[in-house]
This record gives structure tokens, C-alpha cells and sequence, in this order.
């Protein structure tokens, strides 16, 4: 019997040969898949590890930055003033709003229920709909100021720049607004003296006397350039990231700052 000569070929035929090729193919075209989605992956993970990094980095600068002001606060002297309750009426006026309604105002403060002529206290406040009780004390924030009579929310809008709830006994004329001062020191080429200074430079309490000279004394206790709380706004950057914190500083004369309140600003 005749045998057919050793080719030494493989025992793969042509089309087994065709179909071993398409899969080595492929197999390497997803391995090359993998190892790109890998490395995209692990390119990915340390662009956010160095993103995270950052805003950790800028978070604490921004705190470093409060932390700067308070220092700066606590080594600058601070005075008391009178208080203001006289100017409230005039700041009201220059506003363009009812003089009245600082009664109202010192109503729903003061501990009393005894009413001023154009105020109100317990007993109008609980025949409201719904009925409310006064707080009798301090206000705790500027959106209460909604809940006292004759105050609707075009009232609120148009006195919210000009107040605070801070508790401040005093005007700091390097900071003040302009209607603010008109309504405290009730002379507008004073006025006017004093917002050109602090274009200038800060205002110390020696420059008050000088830029006001014919003002009466109460008006100049009423003026001082360091108030006992602050807004502290703090920007820390790396790279092109930022992070921006607002705190509110309690900062009276001869004590140590007090954070009293804090919120981050995400962009």
C-alpha cells in the first residue's frame, strides 16, 4: 500500500488555520481594550485623588484666612458706643419707609407688653391669623424682622442691607453705609468728610474728632471704628481650584474672637 510523503505541515487545515488567526485577533484587540480602559481608569483615579487633594488643601486656606482675621481682630482695641435706638427712626425716613414702624420694632424686642403709640405687643400679635407671640428679646435674625407689624416683605427687601442683628451698640464709619451715617451723625457735609477718609485709609478713633469737629459728643461715642462682630469672607486657591468660606466673628474689646457663625460658599 502506498503512503503519501511527510509534508511537515501542522495538522491545522486552511480554514481551521483561518479561524485560529480571527481569534488570536481578536483576543489581542480586547486585551488592547483592557489595558486602555485600565490606564483611563487609573488616569482617571488620580486626577479626582489630586482634585480631592486640592480642595482639602484649599478648604484649609480658606480656614487659615479666618483664622488670620481673628488674630487681627483680637489685637486691635475696640470701644462700646450708646446706643442707637434714637437713629433707628431716621434711618427709616432716608429709606423712604414710616418712621413709625420703629416702634413696632422696639416692641417686639423690649421685654415689656406695654405697646408704643405705633407698635404692638402680645395681645395684637395673638389675634393675628395664625397667632404670634413677640420675642421679647433680641432679634435672631434679619428674615424675623417679616413677623413684626407693618413689616411685609417690600419693607423687608429694601431694609435688609442696611441692618444687622449683630448687636452692635455702635456705627463703624469705615464700613457703614452712607444712609447709615446720614442717619447717625444728621449732617451730610460731615457725612461726606468721613467717606472720603476711608477712601483714603481706615478711620481711627482720633480721625473722628477732626473730620467732625462741630458734631455733639454723643454723636462721636456713636461712631467707632471697630465694631464687635465681623463678616470674615476667606478665598483659598490651588491651582485653579477654590474654595471660599463665610464666618461671622464675635470680636469684643479684650476677648478672644468666637465664631458664631460659619458656611461654605461651593461654587
Amino acid at each position: 500500500m502506498n503512503e503519501s510523503p511527510a509534508t511537515g505541515r501542522d495538522s491545522f487545515t486552511d480554514p481551521e488555520r483561518g479561524v485560529v488567526l480571527v481569534a488570536a485577533v481578536t483576543a489581542l484587540a480586547l486585551m488592547s481594550v483592557l489595558a486602555l480602559g485600565l490606564a483611563e481608569t487609573s488616569a482617571l483615579d488620580a486626577r479626582l485623588g489630586e482634585k480631592s487633594l486640592a480642595a482639602l488643601q484649599a478648604q484649609a486656606l480658606a480656614r487659615s484666612g479666618v483664622a488670620v482675621a481673628a488674630v487681627v481682630l483680637a489685637e486691635t482695641d475696640a470701644a462700646g458706643g450708646p446706643e442707637l435706638a434714637d437713629a433707628v427712626p431716621r434711618l427709616l425716613v432716608l429709606l423712604g419707609l414710616d418712621p413709625g414702624l420703629a416702634d413696632a420694632l422696639a416692641d417686639w424686642a423690649d421685654a415689656d407688653d406695654a405697646p408704643r403709640p405705633r407698635g404692638a405687643e402680645r395681645e395684637w400679635y395673638l389675634a393675628q391669623t395664625p397667632p404670634l407671640v413677640p420675642r421679647n428679646a433680641p432679634f435672631a435674625s434679619v428674615g424675623e424682622l417679616a413677623l413684626v407689624r407693618g413689616i411685609d416683605a417690600a419693607v423687608l427687601t429694601r431694609l435688609r442691607p442696611f441692618v444687622t442683628v449683630a448687636g452692635e451698640h455702635a456705627v463703624n464709619p469705615n464700613t457703614a453705609s452712607r444712609e447709615v451715617l446720614l442717619a447717625v451723625v444728621q449732617d451730610a457735609a460731615g457725612v461726606d468728610r468721613l467717606l472720603a477718609a476711608r477712601r483714603r485709609g481706615a478711620i481711627v478713633a482720633e480721625d473722628v474728632a477732626a473730620l467732625l469737629p462741630d458734631a455733639p459728643y454723643a454723636v462721636r461715642l456713636a461712631l467707632v471704628p471697630r465694631g464687635q462682630h465681623y463678616t470674615v469672607r476667606a478665598v483659598g486657591g490651588v491651582g485653579a481650584l477654590r474654595r471660599t468660606v463665610e464666618t461671622t466673628l464675635s470680636a469684643p474689646a479684650g476677648v478672644e474672637p468666637e465664631i458664631v457663625a460659619w458656611r461654605s460658599l461651593e461654587p
